[in-house]
């Protein structure tokens, strides 16, 4: 009987040991967007933009659709920026842009609001 309670016991401080370090484990993953999972990327300079229409120096040729994300909040795309989109290839083969993130000047430190990967 002394020996089941003793497992017991040891399964019982087990079980809470590791149910104090779940939320440390959980806190210590970053927060993603819920798409980051099946997203692709395409750094490249804009050479066109038109409305709801992108392409870049390199990659295909992109739509944005409502919810596209442009970050910094506000900005126009203009011819030349440099930039990283974000994006999936959606039901009908086309590349659709989900962020749109300005990137600095080379050399410049990242902004908070560009993920540098």
């Amino acid at each position: 009987m002394a020996d089941n309670a003793r497992r017991l016991s040891g399964s019982l401080i087990a079980a809470a040991a590791v149910a104090m370090l779940l939320p440390v484990a959980a806190a210590a993953e970053p927060m993603q967007p819920a798409y980051a999972s099946y997203e692709q990327h395409v750094t490249g300079r804009v050479i066109s933009s038109e409305p709801w229409r992108l392409r870049l120096d390199r990659g295909p040729a992109m739509v944005l659709h409502p919810g596209t994300v442009i970050k910094p909040r506000g900005l126009t795309l203009r011819n030349g920026m440099h930039v990283r989109v974000y994006g999936h290839i959606a039901n009908d083969g086309v590349f659709a842009a989900d962020e749109i993130d300005l990137l600095p000047p080379e050399g410049a430190p990242y902004p908070s609001y560009a993920r540098p990967y």
